[in-house]
């Protein structure tokens, strides 16, 4: 959403940011709803994350009046380029050591309850996570996708489809209140914040019911070159500006 609204809607980079974090929440609401229909959320972990994402999405919405439109593009460019082979590397892991397991191998794909122990270590991970995804939610405007996505899929068993459900799921408190921030600071259009809602929510839905019926590996590798595209293309509409 912000490379379209930057680039066609010719909005700031700022005003992008304030605005796509209300189309987030809509999304990350719908999302919810489609694949929690499927039974692919899990709300443990998304809570987990919300919880600490709430109290720093506020700090990077404010932390965009420090720094320039174009500053702010070449970050989120650069990061998206960094995090974009996170999951696909995840997946190529997780398949090798299920060709080098004959148990595994052989198994129906259904993972062991977790201990007590173990399932509180790994929220407590989850939480971390929380802290960064909400100061990149209210700093670049963007869902749990480039954060939140790649550390489930490193941190946690989920499959793929559950992934992307609890992702959508943890991003709606925080976007909330990256929204209400921006609106603060003068960096939302408002009249742009119904249709975009509007048609991310539709496509939130759509989308996450297709999600949870087809294999992960194609899901994986499409989520990597969707995000590192847009950062690269970024990263060199921006050469030599300053």
């Amino acid at each position: 959403m912000i490379p379209l609204m930057t680039g066609f809607a010719r909005f700031s980079q700022h005003q992008a940011t304030g605005t796509s974090s209300a189309a987030v929440a809509g999304t990350g609401a719908a999302g919810c709803l489609s694949y929690g229909t499927a039974g692919a959320v899990d709300l443990p972990a998304a809570g987990a994350i919300a919880i600490t994402a709430l109290l720093t999405a506020r700090v990077g919405a404010k932390a965009t009046a420090l720094f320039n439109p174009v500053q702010m593009a070449r970050a989120f460019a650069v990061f998206q380029m960094l995090v974009a082979p996170l999951v696909p590397l995840k997946g190529l892991i997780v398949r090798q050591q299920k060709q080098q397991s004959p148990a595994a191998a052989a198994s129906t794909g259904t993972a062991e309850p977790a201990s007590p122990s173990s399932r509180q270590a790994e929220l407590l991970k989850l939480m971390g996570v929380g802290l960064v995804a909400g100061l990149a939610s209210g700093m670049f405007g963007i869902g749990g996708g480039v954060v939140i996505t790649p550390a489930l899929c490193l941190l946690t068993e989920m499959p793929f489809a559950c992934v992307l459900g609890t992702t959508l799921a943890s991003m709606v408190p925080p976007s909330l209140v990256s929204v209400g921030t921006h609106h603060q600071l003068g960096n939302v259009v408002t009249s742009a914040v119904i249709p975009l809602v509007a048609g991310s929510a539709l496509g939130s839905f759509a989308s996450g019911q297709v999600a949870v019926r087809v294999p992960e590996e194609p899901l994986q590798y499409s989520f990597a070159v969707v995000i590192f595209a847009q950062g690269a293309l970024k990263f060199w509409a921006l050469r030599g500006k300053v």
